[in-house]
């Protein structure tokens, strides 16, 4: 049984990382769908390559020699030799397609680490209120006297350096 999952929050920052992994999954989804395309065609070029093999067979037996037999036996060759060209095509695609996948892969695993930096800084640094959960504005800023510093800096960095600590000892461990 899968376990459970903790709420997701609804503010705002969480947003990005969501889409991040959305859009991974949707690539995955448009990826198997293209792959099953390809698959066709490969099938398509074996099917073209074994018919060719059998009539360039039947040529030889059933046609006594003449230029233009030899001539047809010819066009047969460059068929197979372009069915073969394609089919190493085919496998560049997948070979492309296996790169993508590990894009989106890691897409998905960077979604998911600033969802979990994301939710242990908001769970430490405890938002004050509302407007403290979300980056500032240009009219924050704007508004802001110009010798006041960011209240909070060092205590967020504190905490992103406590995160990624904990990070590292986890997987010392694992």
């Amino acid at each position: 049984m899968p376990e459970p999952q903790p709420p997701k929050r609804t503010d705002p920052a969480r947003g990005i990382p969501d889409q991040l992994i959305q859009i991974a999954h949707e690539q995955e989804g448009g990826a198997e769908r293209v792959i099953g395309q390809i698959e066709i065609i490969e099938n398509s070029f074996d099917e073209i390559r074994n018919l060719t093999r059998d009539c360039q067979e039947i040529l030889s037996r059933l046609v006594p020699p003449s230029p233009e037999r030899d001539n047809l036996v010819a066009r047969m060759e460059e068929i197979s030799v372009h069915v073969d060209n394609g089919l190493y095509n085919v496998q560049g695609v997948f070979d492309l397609f296996q790169y993508q996948d590990i894009v989106r892969q890691k897409l998905e695993k960077v979604g998911r680490r600033l969802i979990d930096i994301s939710d242990y800084i908001q769970d430490n640094l405890g938002a004050r209120d509302e407007d403290t959960r979300h980056a500032p504005s240009g009219r924050d800023i704007l508004e802001r006297e110009a010798q006041m510093p960011d209240v909070r800096k060092d205590d967020a960095d504190a905490i992103v350096a406590e995160f990624f600590a904990k990070l590292r000892a986890q997987k010392k461990e694992g």
